[in-house]
């Protein structure tokens, strides 16, 4: 089902290119074209990833005593949130400029395809990477669980 899933998301018309890009203004349209796609994917990850924090501290509180998966102040996540969507963006303008640099030692139909790939490649990393806060808490809850914490580090 997951597989069906992924393939039916990277089957959407913003994984494709029709036509190479005549030159950079075109090649610079496509990727900017589907910055906001990028963003509101990268964006509900986001949410997905704090909601999964959220319920995994909340959880793992009650059970072995420590929030696993919230950070110490809430400000901090606040702010690592905004840092991550800001950076995240300055990646996703990386594409292009590779494309825009790659383009200049080959031929446009190859530099389509590196684009397509490269949106592809770098939108998955990115839904891992931002997913990853929440799988490392349940993972370390899951851990804790397993070695028996109960209220606290083990020794207390």
């Amino acid at each position: 089902m997951l597989l069906r899933m992924m393939k039916s998301f990277f089957g959407r018309p913003e994984f494709k290119r029709d036509v190479s890009a005549a030159g950079a203004g075109e090649i610079i349209r496509w990727w900017e074209s589907r910055r906001v796609f990028f963003s509101v994917v990268i964006g509900c990850t986001g949410m997905l990833t704090c909601v999964l924090c959220i319920a995994c501290a909340l959880l793992a509180e009650s059970l072995v005593g420590e929030a696993i998966g919230m950070p110490d102040g809430p400000l901090f996540g606040v702010f690592f949130i905004l840092f991550y969507g800001i950076l995240a963006n300055v990646f996703y303008t990386a594409g292009w400029i590779t494309e825009l640099a790659y383009r200049t030692s080959t031929t446009a139909e190859r530099s389509g395809e590196f684009a397509l790939k490269a949106f592809r490649v770098g939108m998955g990393f990115s839904i891992f990477l931002t997913l990853c806060p929440a799988i490392l808490s349940w993972l370390a809850f899951a851990i804790a669980l397993l070695h028996g914490q109960k209220h606290g580090p083990p020794g207390e």
